[in-house]
């Protein structure tokens, strides 16, 4: 497994969710997660399974010991003998443990987000103000902040959902100044000759900024 951790800061989840989102375009590829006490997880996002002997109940909110890797589809037998559980499920868990606070890095706070469809909550542990801010998003695009003041909950509530349904590739966004929509997990990235974008404060957001190089 090659593995990019180094002398990269550990951020739990939130590693796990910047190296996720890149995979749909990986689609030989396996994610191979190894947290400290618990086997492998094995994420097939192509095939949208993971395989892990860790129950969800069970899942560390902030995993310490952590490494992430890919990994050819080929080079595990579980993925390519046995069936995997529906993935969706663990984004969600992944989607509001990671960026603790923050909007994940490929998203943008004066968007405006809507949701595609409705996820199954039967599947997902879920609070009601969880089910309150999708009702929301389900009815009409709205940007963070007033998501989370509609909802009447505290904004890194609300930042935690936005996070959780992109990672699911359930939401879309609207940009103010474009008019057609996309899907929220695949805004384009600033690049160096592209027009500077507004400046980001704070250790956390330069240390994310460092990670998503």
């Amino acid at each position: 497994m090659s593995d990019d951790a180094g002398a990269m800061p550990r951020f739990g989840w939130t590693r796990v969710a910047m190296a996720l989102r890149p995979m749909w375009d990986a689609q030989d590829d396996v994610l191979r997660v190894e947290i400290a006490g618990h086997e492998p997880l094995l994420i097939d996002v192509t095939a949208n399974a993971y395989w892990w002997s860790t129950d969800l109940a069970d899942m560390p909110i902030e995993p310490l010991e952590l490494r992430v890797g890919r990994e050819s589809r080929e080079q595990d037998s579980a993925v390519t003998t046995t069936p995997g559980n529906e993935l969706q499920s663990l984004l969600w868990h992944i989607g509001l443990n990671s960026f603790p606070g923050e909007l994940a890095w490929w998203l943008q706070r004066d968007d405006t987000y809507r949701l595609q469809r409705w996820p199954n909550f039967t599947t997902l542990a879920h609070t009601p103000d969880h089910v309150r801010m999708t009702s929301m998003l389900g009815y009409a695009s709205l940007t963070v902040d007033e998501l989370a003041e509609q909802a009447n909950v505290a904004p890194a509530e609300a930042r935690r959902v936005v996070n959780a349904f992109s990672l699911m590739r359930i939401l879309r966004s609207t940009a103010p100044d474009v008019a057609m929509a996309r899907p929220a997990f695949d805004r384009p990235v600033v690049t160096a000759t592209a027009t500077a974008a507004p400046a980001r404060g704070g250790l956390f957001r330069r240390l994310l900024d460092r990670l998503a190089r």
